[in-house]
């Protein structure tokens, strides 16, 4: 019983802190430039999709075309695709 109350005390924690410290587009936005030492075009837009535990940030450029997608989760982020022309369609069921 004391394992299971520990384990849910340990998950609460962890998600509260992960909703606490999820990263915004200014997060993304520096990071970005400071990845790349290239700040963000006019014409390039960063599409951010929120899932309250993380989110995921891609750059939107002209006619559409998305680049290099980022899960930002606990103030951190990963690299989850090469780049991409068209939406994803992982993230179809989201919008």
């Amino acid at each position: 019983m004391r394992i299971r109350f520990a384990i849910v005390i340990f998950l609460i924690v962890l998600c509260t802190a992960s909703i606490l410290t999820n990263p915004s587009t200014e997060s993304y936005l520096q990071f970005s430039e400071e990845k790349s030492g290239v700040m963000k075009p006019a014409e390039v837009e960063v599409e951010r999709i929120n899932f309250f535990l993380f989110s995921t940030y891609a750059p939107k450029g002209p006619m559409d075309h998305y680049g290099i997608v980022h899960l930002g989760f606990m103030n951190r982020f990963y690299q989850i695709s090469e780049g991409q022309y068209d939406y994803p369609v992982w993230l179809e069921f989201f919008h």
